[in-house]
């Protein structure tokens, strides 16, 4: 019955994601880089956690973290996620949204399976069954069905082939579907670092902070929050809110992972995307465009279903 509970927190942790993604998006619709909206969500998280922190448990991010702890361990998981967004950046330019959703949910399986089966970074070792594997088949093969290749996205590869290996954009983007799972791997190795679930996510927020704000002065020189649209109207408040869910995400990451495993943990975030990801289209949340649920889409949401069924129940 336990198991059945974190399942569900997953579900539902997954489901911020899309919700993080939209609001994300709209910000950087006001802002002149993604890397300026991706800045104030982790600065936006890093004043809340601090404050959390301050207040609940001041020892998670002060005397009580062990800093005989590899450096990697403090560092680790917020490079693996600036980079993943970063490389989302790059890839959805070079291969289209379809493909690079495919191609790094696949190298986040991977890594995820590996993580499982030689119980790296202190993960307890699950060795890789059939079923697992089956499991983990089935969920790649939803993911594609629910990915539809629109022209914008044929047009992207073509132009792009003159002066880039479609090989080598889709090896690139499984490698940076490696580093999901290593974010969360190596957060859950910080938290036993700091002997603190809030301070373990503190640390994350903040270095990513710290990271962002020297990517953007390197390619910026300075740094400018949007604060008006193009028509001078101010920009709602609840756009800049999108780090509040990055916690729930990233602080879901280190509590469910020592119980799930790399690979459980990776299909239930993906399975609360899709319903998240359904629900926002056909409500047309966040101003974004109303898209009816298809048949496609919930055949994908039942193999989803039976790929977790297989990696757990079977």
């Amino acid at each position: 019955m336990q198991i059945i509970l974190y399942l569900i927190i997953g579900i539902i942790i997954g489901m911020f994601f899309p919700i993080q993604a939209s609001i994300s998006a709209r910000l950087s619709s006001y802002s002149k880089t993604p890397l300026t909206a991706s800045l104030i969500a982790f600065s936006l998280g890093t004043v809340i956690l601090l404050i959390i922190n301050l207040i609940v448990d001041p020892a998670g991010i002060t005397i009580g973290i062990d800093f005989s702890y590899p450096l990697y361990v403090f560092v680790g998981g917020a490079i693996t996620g600036v980079g993943f967004n970063l490389a989302n950046i790059i890839l959805f330019s070079k291969l289209g949204a379809s493909v690079t959703t495919l191609v790094t949910v696949t190298g986040q399986m991977i890594v995820g399976i590996l993580i499982d089966h030689f119980g790296w970074f202190g993960v307890p070792a699950n060795p890789i069954s059939i079923t697992t594997a089956l499991g983990v088949v089935i969920m790649i093969f939803a993911i594609s069905l629910a990915q539809t290749k629109k022209k914008k996205d044929s047009a992207i590869m073509s132009k792009g082939k003159k002066k880039d290996s479609k090989i080598t954009w889709i090896t690139l983007g499984v490698l940076a579907g490696f580093l999901p799972p290593l974010q969360t791997a190596i957060n859950g190795k910080l938290r036993v670092a700091t002997g603190s679930l809030l301070g373990a996510t503190f640390i994350s927020f903040f270095v990513g902070t710290i990271i962002l704000i020297s990517l953007i002065l390197i390619t910026q020189r300075h740094l400018e929050f949007p604060m008006y649209d193009t028509q001078k109207n101010r920009i709602p408040i609840w756009v800049y809110m999108g780090g509040i869910f990055g916690i729930f995400i990233l602080t879901g990451n280190i509590v469910l992972l020592p119980v799930l495993g790399s690979v459980l943990t990776t299909m239930i975030f993906l399975l609360g995307q899709m319903i998240m990801a359904l629900t926002i289209d056909q409500f047309g949340m966040f101003n974004l465009q109303k898209r009816k649920i298809d048949s496609r889409r919930i055949a994908t949401l039942v193999l989803m279903i039976i790929g977790i069924v297989f990696v757990k129940f079977l």
